[in-house]
């Protein structure tokens, strides 16, 4: 197969080291195609993300020309499992417990209705590689490598708009028909720290209304990729903002851009600047903590919605802005957000909690080291159960990156957010870092004491817990008190008569 040399790139050669780690499972079948009549390229992220010096990832795409898919999966089905999920679109699915690779045949896209999906797929084994490569979104994911000859295919030059950090949308007819590519766009833009031609900029803006033809499920995997993938997310909600996605779609981030603070303590500039730098340090701080998924997700949703209650809260005097009550007057914009981005409850359920007690840790460590104000344990508990299903650990997390996003403050004293350290410090003796307070006592315990099982159970071991938590009263002390009472009904009254007094 005759590459035109006008097709090819000189690769540089600080990239040599990141394409010797191709897996030689990848080397074997391309091989094997080799001697079989065929020809395979590795195309797409992964030869983007070798040309910027990382090794190859998990999941790989492998692009064959001159065979059919059937010739195709009786190679591949000699190193391991083959599914043929894609086999009608023509793709086949490898998958050895280790690596994935999806390996295709070049193929032209057609659109046949909206969003996503409503394509017709027409292959073509025999498909000139620049055609092949024109249905890519961007120049930087056009360029496909072959392992054999160690030569970069490069015909729409991403190589040189890699090297330039610059955006550029391959082909404007094929770019149009897909509006999904706009939010990819997005989080490249992030991730490799791009700048976006104007051109490009145009094309994507003028996608932006097709992206409501979108699935939840589909835009919500873009933000987690911008969220997650980049170290700096700000410039993928720049440019969100810059084409008129954020006031479109999201206007409960827009707001931020409307809202300005209080310059002694935001310096940096309005709400909307102040959570792109603190969305900016939470992706620092999920990478040095080594988050999963799931938890790495909701933790950046979080600081991304932590303000969203002071646009409604904000209060102009003459000398000053005040926000007050802005973490309960987040809640509502924040499953608004939540909701939009198709999230789901498991994570709506986390996420609003922090955002509604980001200040938690400050306002605790304020009291008690400046205003002299004792936090007891049960505080602390009680803040462990108000956040439940999160944690105190997350919260920390998401209250470290609000500080971090503040501009220098002249009584900005603690760059180690000290007030976190001390929180963590205190749940971790009361082992309340990572879950809601255990119960200090349980159904088992009224059960010794010669209770029957009863529906008041549940009453008496929560108000046995505001004991705790209120009185500082010992699990011994409760259980006596319970012993002296004849009914459950006793029992809870009691209970509930000693958290009344004094109050």
């Amino acid at each position: 197969m005759k590459i035109p040399n006008s097709y090819i790139s000189k690769i540089p050669r600080f990239f040599t080291p990141a394409l010797s780690t191709i897996p030689q499972t990848v080397m074997d079948v391309v091989r094997d195609i080799d001697e079989s009549g065929g020809k395979a390229f590795l195309v797409g992220g992964s030869v983007r993300d070798m040309m910027l010096g990382k090794k190859h990832t998990k999941d790989l795409d492998i692009e064959v020309y001159g065979m059919q898919p059937d010739q195709i999966q009786e190679i591949v089905e000699k190193y391991g499992k083959v599914m043929d999920v894609g086999k009608s679109f023509g793709v086949l699915k490898y998958y050895d417990g280790k690596l994935e690779i999806d390996f295709s045949l070049p193929r032209k896209d057609s659109k046949v209705g909206e969003g996503h999906r409503g394509f017709a797929v027409g292959t073509d084994p025999y498909m000139d590689i620049k055609e092949a490569a024109r249905r890519r979104d961007f120049t930087i994911n056009a360029m496909m490598y072959d392992p054999i000859t160690e030569v970069l295919i490069d015909p729409f030059h991403g190589l040189a708009d890699l090297e330039k950090r610059v955006l550029k949308v391959v082909d404007k007819h094929t770019f149009a028909e897909d509006p999904l590519r706009v939010m990819r766009g997005i989080q490249f833009i992030a991730r490799f720290d791009l700048a976006v031609d104007m051109k490009s900029f145009l094309l994507m803006q003028k996608a932006v209304p097709s992206l409501a033809e979108l699935p939840k499920e589909r835009i919500q995997e873009e933000w987690k990729k911008l969220l997650l993938k980049a170290m700096k997310p700000s410039l993928g909600l720049k440019t969100m903002l810059d084409l008129g996605i954020i006031e479109r779609y999201y206007p409960e981030l827009f707001k931020l851009s409307e809202t300005e603070q209080d310059p002694v303590w935001h310096p940096e500039g309005n709400v909307w600047v102040h959570t792109l730098q603190c969305i900016n340090a939470g992706a620092q701080i999920i990478h040095r903590e080594h988050l999963r998924v799931r938890e790495a997700f909701v933790i950046m949703l979080s600081i991304l919605c932590h303000d969203l209650g002071k646009p409604q809260t904000t209060i102009q005097s003459e000398d000053r802005i005040s926000t007050p009550e802005h973490e309960s007057a987040g809640e509502v914009p924040t499953r608004a957000f939540l909701n939009q981005i198709g999230a789901d409850n498991e994570t709506k359920e986390k996420v609003i909690p922090l955002v509604k007690n980001h200040l938690a840790p400050f306002s605790f460590y304020k009291a008690e080291f400046r205003k002299g104000e004792k936090i007891t344990n049960g505080a602390i508990r009680r803040l462990a159960r108000r956040l439940y299903p999160a944690t105190i650990y997350e919260l920390t997390l998401v209250a470290e990156a609000d500080y971090m996003g503040k501009g220098t403050r002249f009584d900005k004293q603690d760059e180690n957010f000290k007030s976190g350290a001390w929180l963590m410090e205190r749940s971790q003796a009361l082992n309340v870092h990572r879950d809601k307070p255990e119960n200090i006592i349980e159904g088992k315990d009224l059960i010794a004491l010669g209770f029957a099982p009863d529906p008041v159970f549940g009453r008496i071991i929560q108000t046995a817990n505001q004991l705790r938590d209120k009185k500082e009263c010992t699990r011994n002390t409760i259980l006596e008190y319970i012993r002296m009472q004849i009914t459950t009904e006793d029992a809870l009254r009691c209970l509930q008569q000693l958290i009344e007094e004094d109050e």
